[in-house]
Formats: C-alpha cells, structure tokens, sequence
C-alpha cells in the first residue's frame, strides 16, 4: 500500500488586544514569556494533507520558517496519529531537555485527545452559556506555553480561548454578539397557597411547625412558628445544660420568629414583605406571561365575568396568542359544561337541592379541618401502605403520651412498607421516654 505524506507549517498570528487577560482568556497574554502554539482544528481531518500549526512564538517560527515532510507507513493518518506529530513537533521546537519531553509526551497527547471531544461535545449540546477552553497549559521552569486547537472565531480571525455550546465559536471582544440572556422567571401566583412544615434542628434539639399562608389585610406570606418542643433525650445534666444554653441563644437572636417572655418562648405571626400576586398586579402590566394567563382565567367563575376579561386582555395587553386561544377554548367549554349542568338541576327536585346544600357544607367543613391537620393525623388518614418516612414524619409529630396512644393503635391497623413489628415497638418506647424527659421552656 502507498505510503501517506503530509506536510507540516507554522504560521505566526498575533492576535487581538483584549479588555482583560483573565481566567479563560490569559492565553492571550504575552508577559513573562507566555505564548500559545495551536493545531488548526481543520488539520485533524482525514483528507487534509498539512498540519497548521498556528502559533504567537517567534522561536519556533524562526526554527520552522518552512513547512517540512513526513511520512506514514498506513494511506490514512488518524486523529491520535496527527495531534502526535503536532506535538512532537512543537517539543523538537521548545527548549525542552529530552528527558522532560519523554516524560510527558503521553501525558499531554492524551489530554489534547480529552480536550478535543469535550469542545466537540460541548459544540453539540443545546445549554445555553456554558463553555469549554480550547487549550491546556503546560508549563516548565519559569516558561509557560499554551498547547491546544485553533478554532477562528466566527465573527474575525483572532483565537477562540473557549467555545460555547450551540456551536457558538468567538473571541472575548465577540463574546457579546451570541450571549444568550435567559428570561427571567415568572413570579408565582397563588389562589390560595397555604402549608404547613414541620422543622427538625439536630443541632439545638428542637423541633417546630412553620406555616405559610396569605395575609387577609395585606395579601403578603403570613409566616407562623409553633408547637415548640424538645426531639433530643440527654443522657447527663451536663449535656442538658449545654443544649438548653444553645437553645436559648439560638431562639433569642431569632426575633423575628419568637416572643421571649418570662423565661418562656412564645410563637409568633410574621407577615413577610414578599407579596402574593393578585388580579389588579398582573393588569397593571403590558406583558401578561402564560402563568398569569392562565391564574386570571381560573379566577372567572361567570360568562359575564370571561367576556369582560377577555376583551381587557385581548385590547390593553400582549401575551403569547397561541397559548391564549387554547385558554379560551378550554374556558369556554369550562363554561358550557357548568350551564348544562345548572340547567339540570333546575329542574330536579327540592330533595336534590338540600342535598347539594349538605354536601357542600360537609366539604366546607372538610376544608377547615384541612387547614389545622398535623402530620400524624394526616398520616392516619391514608389508605395507601405506609413507608419508614412518612411512619418517622408522623411520630416526630406527637407531642404528648395520649396522641402518642392514638397514632399506636392508629398505626396498627395500618399496613406498613420495610418496617418490622420489634422496630415500630422500639420507636414508640423512644419517643416515650423523649415526652416523659425534663422539658424546658
């Protein structure tokens, strides 16, 4: 078979000044006997017939003023065979001792053979400005080199320091012309959040239920801390006191969350400065996102109500249209269906009526009782099996013996997932002795 021949050239290029030589783009920089010596990343292909190496240093240049041959005994040189030679090149070319070039040949090929499939990973991906160097640094004595691939920038000829991904190759000084700016995210809007946490501090011992619900007055977060207790058993009085000087200190600079009173700590209501978003805020606004859309439609509960919305919209503001006209169709049928079904019952008889009356008074009544359920009640009321999570969340719940009683004999007819019967049992005599132990407040 014929052998392949393949020429290898140097070409000097100065690149552009910059704003800043910093991070990524110090391969720019030239002080202190920096310099950059760059494989075209053109050259890594297989019909290519030259190696161009593109390079800022005036040493090599004068070493290899003309491209020289070599020669393969295979018709096709490979990628790992060209950066090889590339790289044995600019070593012959360096002043470098044998010795030094020996030892980290293979090293550097193969972090020239990483490098070139992260920039071509990161090439393809779709993410929006992240980016990957071109290069790597190899530094020996007080000399500093930069070895890598030359990728042109696409909007000049200076060197590209990193790529992007959208295959998005530029300079630091084109780097502005593809920035991606991502919109910002749309505030959430609530018909009516309300939630309850409970919140376990290993550190000081204590735990405590955070609820978050909406101000009636101001329509902002109401914030309320409650059901103080202690979820640690102490061993020596030693320990107890420490924790009990923590757990005071901790509480004390905590203003904002507890009242303390008579050497006792009191919850107290927070209305945060966060604000809910109500129909007159989204109104006020030109731009009207898919989310407030969508809050403003599930708001209207009339026709009457839907028409006059939906012209305010349709005159006064912008929105995504498509989106918009799905809304209405989905509204519109919303609506026709509950016409149907007010006609329907129109008809019916007194008897059906009271009855709708004494369902939705149990539904209201359901919800209130929703509002003040704790965790383990919550967890009774389940149907499905019971896993070692939500047992846990449950007991760590209980705050006195009688309820610890009830979830007992609650859990028990309850079916439970990876939890043996003697586990369960060593978990309530636990938290037993946690109630009965000397609590402070």
């Amino acid at each position: 078979m014929p052998n392949k021949e393949i020429f290898i050239g140097y070409t000097f290029f100065r690149p552009e000044k910059v704003k800043r030589y910093t991070e990524a783009d110090t391969i720019y920089s030239t002080r202190k006997g920096k310099s950059y010596i760059l494989l075209h990343v053109d050259s890594l292909r297989k019909e290519k017939d030259m190696l161009t190496i593109v390079t800022n240093n005036r040493h090599i240049i004068k070493k290899y003023d003309k491209p020289y041959l070599i020669n393969s005994d295979r018709p096709m040189m490979n990628t790992k065979y060209r950066i090889s030679k590339y790289l044995m090149s600019v070593f012959c070319g360096l002043p470098i001792d044998i010795e030094t070039r020996n030892k980290y040949f293979l090293r550097i090929r193969q972090l020239l053979l990483d490098k070139l499939v992260v920039i071509e990973n990161r090439l393809k991906k779709q993410e929006k400005n992240r980016q990957t160097t071109t290069y790597i640094k190899f530094s020996h004595g007080r000399r500093t080199w930069y070895l890598g691939f030359y990728i042109p920038c696409l909007f000049c000829s200076n060197v590209c320091a990193y790529v992007m991904s959208n295959n998005r190759k530029v300079c630091q000084n084109c780097h502005s012309k593809v920035i991606v700016t991502p919109t910002p995210l749309t505030q959430n809007t609530f018909k009516n959040y309300c939630q309850s946490k409970q919140i376990v501090s290993k550190r000081i011992g204590v735990t405590y239920t955070k609820k978050v619900s909406m101000h009636s007055g101001t329509g902002n977060y109401l914030v309320t801390y409650s059901n103080l207790g202690i979820n640690k058993q102490f061993k020596t009085m030693k320990e107890q006191e420490k924790y009990k000087k923590r757990f005071t200190n901790s509480l004390k600079t905590h203003k904002n969350k507890w009242n303390y009173t008579n050497n006792r700590f009191k919850s107290k209501p927070v209305v945060s400065k966060h604000r809910l978003k109500q129909r007159g805020d989204i109104l006020k606004k030109h731009y009207i996102s898919n989310k407030e859309l969508e809050f403003l439609f599930d708001q209207v509960t009339s026709r009457s109500g839907y028409n006059m919305l939906k012209e305010d919209i349709f005159i006064n503001h912008s929105f995504n249209c498509e989106y918009f006209l799905e809304l209405r169709k989905k509204k519109e049928a919303t609506l026709e269906h509950e016409d149907i079904k007010v006609a329907e019952q129109s008809t019916s008889a007194g008897k059906n009526i009271m009855v709708n009356d004494i369902t939705t008074s149990f539904q209201e009544l359901e919800i209130r009782e929703q509002d003040n359920v704790l965790p383990w009640q919550e967890i009774l009321r389940r149907q499905i099996p019971i896993t070692r999570p939500e047992f846990h969340r449950g007991l760590n719940s209980v705050r006195d013996l009688k309820t610890l009683m009830t979830y007992r004999n609650g859990m028990r007819r309850k079916r439970l997932v990876n939890l043996s019967h003697n586990y369960v049992i060593d978990q309530y005599d636990t938290k037993a002795r946690k109630i009965k132990s000397i609590l402070w407040c």
